[in-house]
């Protein structure tokens, strides 16, 4: 049980976060230095809550438009902020996709920020997405990598079952490419440490089936792959031609769209040596691709 100290902290975090977060960017530190008083623990985990609005969608796919509806039809969608899930307390929305909401939340147990992704009850009864959100959770737990997004704890609460990831801070590498291509050191740097974290989940037979842009967070202590394990579903515009005709996949689906990032990372602007690893790497034939992420790992740190 929470301490009545920790439930006080808590509460100040939390009126502290409401009060700055309506605040232009440029009046927020005057107001943190008056509002925190010098309690740098207190602020850092204030400014983690700021950075949380910024990153909504870093732990979900973009939701579809059939989802989104189905989202704001759901009575009381978006109502367990403030509430106990578990061990764990909702302090807000950051985000809504496919495969559920995703709560900003505290674990009081480690005095931490985590990201709690919830399957809506609404959902819960529906066989197949309830398989593949299991299998999500399996798949992430059994991967262990500085590049792949940690999973901490899986549960239910009655008829709630939900994931607790690591909490990121940084920037969706599709916000980052929004803004124009990468220079070439970054772009090559990021498509190691994304090959890297695939080659990984590859040796445990574990195929990412969605990797794109949204999945890939680019914090200080580099590139964090998300959403591992979604059991062939994909996004249309990051597909490989074996997922579109309803064909069986592996890792090279995977290689497939790797090479579309890579493509869309350097925007052409690389060596010739990098644009044969993508040509290859996007050959619409899996057996014409390269046959293993750690070939391509192995030619990337050459470059």
């Amino acid at each position: 049980m929470e301490s009545k100290v920790e439930q006080e902290r808590l509460q100040r975090i939390q009126t502290i976060y409401s009060q700055t977060s309506p605040l232009p960017p440029a009046e927020r530190k005057a107001f943190l230095d008056r509002a925190c008083a010098g309690n740098e623990s207190v602020r850092s985990e204030v400014e983690s809550l700021l950075a949380c609005d910024s990153e909504a969608e870093t732990f979900l796919d973009k939701p579809a438009m059939r989802f989104a509806a189905e989202s704001l039809a759901a009575e009381g969608a978006g109502l367990l902020t403030g509430r106990m899930l578990g061990r764990y307390q909702l302090l807000g929305l950051a985000g809504r996709g496919g495969m559920g909401d995703v709560y900003c939340s505290v674990d009081p147990h480690l005095n931490r920020l985590v990201a709690v992704k919830i399957l809506p009850a609404y959902l819960a009864g529906d066989p197949e997405r309830f398989r593949r959100f299991q299998e999500e959770a399996r798949a992430i737990a059994a991967m262990s990598h500085p590049h792949i997004c940690i999973l901490h704890d899986a549960g239910n609460d009655g008829d709630t079952h939900y994931l607790v990831f690591e909490y990121l801070v940084g920037e969706a590498l599709s916000d980052r490419l929004a803004q124009g291509p990468l220079p070439l050191t970054d772009a090559l740097r990021y498509l190691i440490q994304i090959a890297e974290a695939l080659e990984h989940a590859h040796q445990q037979a574990i195929v990412h089936h969605d990797l794109k842009p949204q999945n890939i967070m680019l914090t200080r202590s580099g590139v964090k792959v998300l959403d591992f394990g979604m059991s062939g579903a994909g996004t249309p515009a990051y597909l490989a031609p074996e997922q579109t005709e309803g064909r069986p996949t592996d890792a090279r689906t995977d290689i497939f769209a790797f090479g579309l990032l890579a493509r869309e990372m350097t925007a052409g602007a690389a060596p010739p040596a990098l644009q044969d690893v993508i040509a290859r790497s996007l050959a619409r034939q899996p057996e014409e691709r390269w046959q293993s992420i750690s070939d391509v790992l192995e030619i990337l740190r050459r470059i």
